[in-house]
């Protein structure tokens, strides 16, 4: 816009960065959305205050219980930690461990912490991971409010940890991510983190030859520990409640990693991974798709499979990139960490 101050031609606008406003109102908008949904999925944690805050840290505690209970010589999967119901009458509800074996392992050092004194610290560690984690991706501190990101860290879920040490510079730290969640090793195997998942392969087998009655007393409470998890998740956010569905979006990831392994090793966590919750999206941060993650931050509903076709949406989008413009680099994916 051109005005004139004393006779003199003005460009109102000179110096003014156009594509910088842009920037700055796409991340507004998208720490908006963030902010928005992030309150949909844990504002009935704070309506019913103070009831429902025995949620913070909650998921962190039915782990420390399982390590508790087999240093005591007691059978894990038969650990739990009860959220108490806010209702009157109602009675509290039990959430059990469901860990294999080297989960069990990675909290026995914790187990002879009382629960409030590891729930504070394991909450420090958590929140420290999260920023961790984004300090990695380059991405923003603001992007903790990521919907999936911001429940892991609430109910101190150890997939939170689990990706800050796969995306650490350590091959000791990665391998012990499968320890926190075994799903660990698809991203892994997309990331070619080969060393790490051979010291947890070592680990294992050792594990399973020294500790073999943990590992047999997990195999026989095996398909207890599936049954109970598919119900209390109502058969989780992923595509395995759908034969078909897996199919389509299997094959929708296969066809991603001729062209991005990375990516397809990412996301077949929470597309595809039996019972997955919501939080498993979290694993779309590698990326740094903002579509991406501005579709995977509304909850949505397992019926609807909202994360499998999400993800499907992606894959078909990155192959026809990919096929526009074979020379092109890939899109929207995070620089390696450090000493891979």
């Amino acid at each position: 816009m051109i005005a004139t101050m004393g006779g003199v031609a003005v460009d109102r606008w000179a110096g003014f960065d156009r594509g910088r406003a842009v920037r700055l109102a796409a991340q507004l908008g998208l720490a908006t959305w963030f902010a928005y949904w992030t309150w949909q999925t844990l504002r009935s944690y704070f309506e019913s205050f103070p009831h429902h805050l025995d949620m913070l840290g909650f998921d962190a505690r039915i782990y420390l219980h399982a390590a508790q209970t087999w240093v005591a010589g007691g059978d894990p999967w038969t650990a739990y930690a009860s959220q108490h119901s806010w209702a009157a009458g109602a009675p509290d509800v039990a959430y059990y461990f469901t860990g294999p074996p080297p989960t069990v392992l990675a909290f026995v050092p914790f187990s002879w912490l009382a629960d409030g004194v590891f729930t504070v610290g394991w909450m420090a560690l958590t929140i420290g991971a999260a920023f961790y984690t984004l300090r990695r991706l380059g991405l923003p501190a603001w992007w903790i409010l990521f919907p999936p990101l911001a429940q892991a860290v609430f109910v101190g879920n150890p997939h939170v940890l689990c990706l800050a040490l796969i995306l650490s510079g350590s091959n000791v730290l990665r391998s012990i991510a499968p320890a926190a969640k075994a799903y660990a090793v698809l991203p892994m195997i997309g990331e070619r983190q080969w060393r790490a998942l051979g010291l947890f392969a070592v680990a294992g087998a050792l594990s399973v030859v020294i500790l073999w009655p943990l590992w047999a007393r997990y195999l026989a409470d095996y398909a207890h520990i599936q049954a109970w998890i598919t119900t209390a998740t109502w058969g989780g956010f992923s595509a395995t409640r759908d034969p078909r569905l897996f199919v389509v979006v299997a094959a929708a990831l296969a066809a991603l990693w001729r062209v991005d392994h990375r990516a397809a090793g990412w996301l077949a966590v929470p597309a595809l991974w039996p019972a997955a919750e919501y939080f498993y999206a979290t694993f779309a941060l590698p990326l740094r798709s903002p579509w991406l993650v501005a579709a995977l931050a509304v909850p949505g509903t397992q019926a609807a499979a909202f994360v499998p076709w999400t993800v499907a949406a992606y894959a078909v989008v990155r192959l026809a990139l990919a096929l526009g413009t074979p020379d092109a680099p890939e899109a929207g994916l995070a620089p390696p960490p450090d000493g891979r």
